[in-house]
């Protein structure tokens, strides 16, 4: 199943909309925190509700923004790190055998993210990050059932 750039641009604004319903009193929201909203279903892994509370996963078509514009690259770099540190922790708990097909999707967008990192900014690398964000958006469709 591939879903289309609008169609993984909308699963992001979920996971931003579940943050941001769940933003306490402070307007900056933890990183990690969960949305009492949703409740991952029975044997999703803990990345789900964990890219609920994720800044930086929601951050990365900004930061890419960014970069692509030629504005803000040390910044966007920065973030684009930070996002990768994160999932890359959120990702180290999903299981191969349990989740075969979002894991690998998971590898491949950490790849792009490094990619992404390494001056300068390409066509090439920027197409990867585009392609690995659809996968895994759409991986992360059936196993997290996050609410339309």
């Amino acid at each position: 199943m591939h879903l289309s750039r609008p169609l993984a641009l909308g699963l992001l604004t979920v996971l931003a909309g579940l943050t941001a319903c769940s933003a306490q009193a402070p307007a900056v929201q933890e990183a990690g925190a969960r949305s009492p909203e949703y409740v991952p279903p029975a044997g999703a892994p803990d990345l789900c509700a964990g890219l609920v509370g994720s800044a930086g996963f929601l951050d990365i078509p900004a930061a890419v923004g960014e970069l692509s514009a030629g504005v803000g690259g040390v910044d966007g770099r920065s973030r684009l790190a930070a996002a990768r540190g994160e999932l890359r922790g959120l990702v180290d708990g999903v299981s191969a055998e349990e989740h075969p097909q979002l894991r690998a999707a998971a590898d491949a967008l950490l790849a792009a993210l490094l990619g992404v990192l390494e001056p300068p900014l390409t066509d090439a690398t920027r197409e990867a990050l585009l392609v690995s964000m659809d996968e895994f958006t759409a991986q992360l469709a059936p196993v997290c059932e996050y609410p339309s």
